[in-house]
């Protein structure tokens, strides 16, 4: 199947009553994971990467965005549900622009974590601003689409262990206003929701959803499912969430099943057996497989599971 614009599959979503899932990969083994996921399931899916990790300026290997697309082209290329691709939530603008150049059907710019609110920062706003004129020129090529948010979620480098007393959660006014300023595609908001990576976990303002939901006519999207509670996140889809990002619980799960297939191995191991294989041995596909079940729960879990055409 064709990959698909991202505003169609927010339509299809806000029809049906069910969240695209956005599992972030950070390589081809999680990239495949997340594929095998929405194949089995039957579930629109949006493949992609992070945008802070991969441009990191202390990453220890220099990563190219051109190979990271081509491997998320190539599968996308032979999914058979929909499917969009994602640069998710980086603060590097010339990252994010050769994101739009290369292809990408959503892309997010963030400025960084320590700057609290976006509607402060005349400067940002004008930045974040000029960055959408480029998506909108960049639609007559590529469809790409954007997403922002007013506020990073407190958390995202993975700096708390507990909830904060400030949460930076989303003013349905400032929404307003940030939409019909930014003319984004699609709003990231704060509802309670904290970066604590499964360590806790949070509950919802649904009431601040509904007051928001209400005052916006874009998409609106949740990053931090991690340590949200699941009914919640059943009540946010309910009420309007199209879409929802799932990073941390992946990471744990694979990095958790690789460690522990890894413990299982002896000294006297065949290194052809334990490291891409494919068969019963290999810790990869041990940790492969683990990732693409638990992606497959997320998927029932946000009633995406069966939706594909």
């Amino acid at each position: 199947m064709p990959i698909q614009p991202f505003r169609a599959m927010m339509r299809d979503a806000a029809q049906q009553k069910y969240a695209v899932g956005y599992f972030e990969s950070w390589g081809l083994e999680s990239l495949l994971a997340v594929a095998d996921a929405a194949t089995a399931t039957r579930a629109p899916v949006l493949l992609g990467f992070s945008g802070i990790y991969l441009p990191h300026p202390r990453r220890r290997t220099r990563e190219h965005l051109t190979d990271y697309i081509a491997l998320a082209q190539a599968v996308a290329a032979r999914l058979t549900v929909p499917t969009c691709l994602v640069f998710n939530e980086s603060p590097h603008l010339d990252w994010v622009e050769r994101a739009i150049e290369l292809g990408f059907g959503l892309v997010m710019y963030s400025p960084d974590a320590s700057q609290s609110n976006l509607t402060n920062h005349k400067s940002e706003i004008e930045e974040l601003q000029a960055l959408i004129s480029r998506v909108r020129l960049a639609n007559l090529r590529s469809l790409c689409c954007v997403e922002a948010e007013i506020a990073p979620l407190p958390g995202v480098g993975g700096e708390i262990g507990s909830v904060p007393e400030d949460r930076c959660l989303t003013d349905p006014d400032a929404a307003r206003a940030f939409v019909a300023r930014a003319r984004i595609d699609a709003l990231a908001v704060n509802l309670g929701q904290v970066h604590l990576h499964g360590r806790g976990e949070v509950r919802l303002d649904l009431e601040r959803l509904r007051a928001i939901r209400a005052a916006v006519d874009v998409p609106l999207v949740l990053h931090g499912a991690t340590s949200v509670n699941r009914d919640d996140l059943r009540a946010a889809i309910a009420i309007g969430v199209q879409k929802i990002n799932v990073g941390s619980a992946l990471k744990r799960v694979y990095f958790e099943s690789l460690r522990a297939a890894c413990g299982q191995i002896g000294a006297a191991y065949n290194p052809y057996d334990v490291m891409g294989s494919g068969l019963d041995a290999d810790v990869l596909t041990t940790a492969r497989l683990a990732l693409q079940h638990e992606i497959e729960d997320w998927m029932q879990l946000f009633n995406s599971a069966g939706r594909a055409p």
